[in-house]
């Protein structure tokens, strides 16, 4: 994982790329967490230039994922879309996005 500063002067740490080939960082300022649970901001950069920031929970135990909200981004930086409206939670499959974030935050 390596330091990736952003416009919005958060340090948004890059944790992977996906089977899309979307960069996904994670806002090392925004961590919240326990043992058990945590609450921190998830930043995706798709190839076509949208940046999407969501709030996800991630629930240790259960290795589970909610997003809590979502804003999607032009390529400038302008909001497209935003929900308020908190998802169901998904399981964290093995060597996923997910499972590297949780790696990211609790180690093995």
């Amino acid at each position: 994982i390596r330091s990736i500063g952003c416009r919005d002067r958060s340090a948004f740490l890059l944790v992977d790329t996906d089977t899309d080939d979307s960069a996904w960082f994670i806002d090392n300022s925004s961590v919240f967490k326990t043992d058990s649970m945590a609450r921190i901001l998830v930043k995706a950069n798709n190839v076509e230039g949208y940046t999407y920031i969501y709030t996800v929970e991630i629930n240790r135990p259960d290795s589970t994922w909610t997003e809590v909200n979502a804003t999607v981004y032009s390529q400038s930086g302008v909001p497209l879309l935003s929900s308020n409206e908190k998802q169901k939670p998904v399981k964290i499959e093995k060597d996923t996005i997910g499972s590297e974030v949780m790696q990211a935050l609790w180690g093995k």
